[in-house]
């Protein structure tokens, strides 16, 4: 489900149950979000502010799973190896102490709905018999009138909401002159979040197209005539590539609006002769003369022989032949998440929907893979887990299996070569995955930007938001070059009603009130911090 209420029972368990759609008065759509009898189709597909408000039951539910939890017994081991055999009850024990004991939902909900502006749409699924899908959004205008529309798309599987630490850098930078602002869209994924889920079998056939034709249809909707999109993760690092996949497809899908797109880490491979003759004669030539020429550079080389001269040592140490291309063409899952959740995504989710602490380990776990170093909170990891836990992961781990399977056809077909900014990870050989060279992507893509960093690309909206900001803003600057479109002025009228009244949903709680909502038009002004308990 795309969102959850309150919980009903029937037949010996306890299921949630869809909360009301917030309306706003005189809409003429029911609490079911489906159009009453004589009601505009046009007002079911009408563009609706959202505020987030989860049942007290459920939260009730939560606290009872935590405080009954088991945990597995742990072999006697060093310190040093405890995370051999992935998170040790050191870490977990503490975190499910801080979300039993600290941690308050109705504040960070309350802090999405006052700080966040939020909407959901229902969109049609074009040749499909599902109904329509509700996508729940962020839409955040700028003040500047040089802006440009963006659609952000977040990293699989996180949410719009886990974003908000990016959103005051793109709408309100500070030499907006210099510094290209924008209009984002940020929507989460069907399934994801508070967005309803694909429903009906055939709508899974082919998730990442789908959700591409949704967003493309959402800021249509939203009255922007182009834009750019932007991947906000690695898409070598992403589940089933999805964070390199959706933003390209939506590109190449739908050139006539979206003008360009922001890639990190894409998906390539050292260029064959007998796929890609013309560049793997440009590569080798390249690399004879380690010449600046058909896009390789002095820093491509570097990394590239950094890298290799790694590989070697590694192999005289325990035999492993691990060279760039091999490595670049691997896109892994979570362990055994991508042995069993690919395979079987429903036998998976009765585990991690029934175990907040199960779900909690996994997101431990991929953090830790992602960046072993990192500093999020308490807090941002509960707010994690929370944001996943709330619609069920079901959703999301069959997106995950469906597209695993689309992804390997996706690189089989033909491009249409549209335009994009690269960024590449690990110009300093240090990444263990191996270095991708802009330039291995050229017969797929129209580059016309590239950015190369150092390092792994680690959690990268939360530790890597400059680079990403920088990858957006490289691409509007050359799109500029080729468009007259993208120097624009701001939307004359308001998409959604500037003014929403309070609007009162019922709940036994006593939670059901709607605050007033806040104009898209509004700057707001984000904190780029919450208030963080727990460790640091």
């Amino acid at each position: 489900m795309g969102s959850l209420g309150t919980t009903s029972k029937g037949k010996g368990k306890e299921r949630m149950v869809e909360p009301e759609m917030i309306i706003s008065p005189g809409s003429g759509i029911g609490s079911s979000g489906e159009a009453r009898e004589g009601g505009e189709q046009d007002q079911e597909w009408e563009v609706k502010p959202y505020k987030i408000h989860v049942s007290s039951k459920y939260l009730t539910l939560t606290h009872k799973k935590l405080e009954l939890t088991r945990l597995p017994h742990e072999l006697l081991v060093p310190k040093e190896r405890e995370r051999e055999y992935g998170v040790p009850k050191s870490e977990i024990e503490p975190l499910i102490d801080f979300w039993t004991e600290t941690y308050s939902w109705r504040e960070q909900e309350a802090y999405l709905n006052i700080r966040v502006p939020q909407f959901r749409v229902a969109l049609p699924l074009p040749a499909s018999s599902s109904p329509p899908l509700r996508v729940h959004f962020v839409h955040l205008k700028s003040q500047h009138s040089n802006s440009v529309p963006l659609l952000v798309v977040p990293s699989f599987p996180v949410t719009n909401l886990s974003l908000t630490q990016i959103f005051e850098p793109l709408t309100n930078p500070p030499n907006p002159r210099s510094e290209q602002p924008f209009h984002i869209v940020v929507p989460s994924i069907p399934g994801l979040g508070f967005s309803d889920p694909f429903s009906v079998p055939e709508a899974e056939k082919d998730v990442m197209r789908h959700t591409a034709g949704l967003f493309d249809a959402l800021m249509n909707r939203l009255g922007y005539e182009f834009y750019l999109v932007t991947a906000t993760g690695s898409g070598i690092s992403s589940a089933a590539a999805v964070d390199y996949h959706l933003p390209r497809i939506i590109a190449e899908t739908f050139p006539e609006r979206c003008l360009g797109a922001h890639l990190l880490d894409p998906v390539a491979e050292v260029p064959r002769v007998a796929k890609e003759p013309v560049l793997w004669a440009k590569w080798n030539v390249a690399k004879f003369f380690h010449a600046n020429a058909f896009g390789y550079t002095g820093e491509d080389w570097k990394a590239l022989k950094t890298y290799e001269a790694k590989a070697r040592a590694a192999k005289s140490t325990n035999g492993a032949d691990r060279l760039p291309s091999k490595r670049r063409r691997e896109v892994k899952g979570y362990g055994v998440m991508s042995a069993l959740g690919l395979r079987e995504p429903n036998t998976l989710s009765y585990a991690l929907c029934d175990s907040p602490v199960g779900l909690l380990s996994v997101v431990c776990s991929t953090l830790r893979k992602r960046s072993p170093s990192h500093q999020l909170s308490d807090t941002q990891i509960i707010d994690l887990t929370q944001l996943a836990w709330l619609p069920g992961v079901e959703a999301g781990a069959r997106f995950w299996s469906t597209a695993v399977k689309e992804a390997a056809n996706e690189v089989k077909k033909s491009a249409s070569r549209t335009r994009v900014a690269i960024t590449v990870f690990g110009v300093d050989g240090l990444d263990s995955r191996g270095y991708l060279c802009p330039a291995w992507t050229f017969n797929r893509h129209d580059v016309v930007f590239t950015q190369r960093i150092p390092g792994k690309p680690g959690l990268v909206p939360f530790e890597r938001i400059d680079v990403v900001v920088a990858g957006i803003r490289g691409l509007a600057m050359e799109i500029k070059r080729f468009d007259p479109r993208i120097v624009v002025s701001p939307l004359e009228e308001a998409v959604v009603p500037k003014t929403v009244h309070e609007v009162a949903t019922p709940d036994e709680d006593g939670h059901g009130m709607q605050l007033e909502v806040e104009s898209p038009d509004t700057v707001v002004a984000f904190e780029t911090t919450r208030s963080s308990r727990g460790r640091p």
